[in-house]
């Protein structure tokens, strides 16, 4: 039997945060939980020492940046309007990356 993993994510968000971040605040979060998992099922090892530190680095802001792009996508694919999904995609990458102030 293969293992197998599941899961379903159900919650409240606040309107005024979807509209802020639109899917990607949860789904960038849940990316990332999934590579954190990845990781220490390949390597046995936890989290990194210091997680701001591989934030910063050029593969995490990579993956950080792609998953953004694919959860502003995905909202336009579910009717969101283009420019709106693409701002909150931009706060989203903006929030993981660490480039707000």
């Amino acid at each position: 039997m293969t293992p197998r993993l599941a899961l379903e994510h159900t919650g409240d968000v606040p309107l005024e945060f979807w509209d802020q971040f639109g899917p990607g605040a949860t789904g960038v979060g849940w990316d990332l939980a999934l590579l954190g998992l990845a990781g220490h099922l390949r390597t046995g090892h936890g989290k990194p020492e210091d997680e701001e530190a591989w934030t910063m680095t050029p593969e995490a802001q990579e993956f950080i940046t792609g998953c953004s792009e694919a959860w502003g996508a995905a909202a336009i694919a579910a009717g969101a309007p283009e420019a709106e999904a693409r701002a909150a995609q931009d706060r989203t990458t903006a929030f993981f990356t660490g480039a707000v102030t």
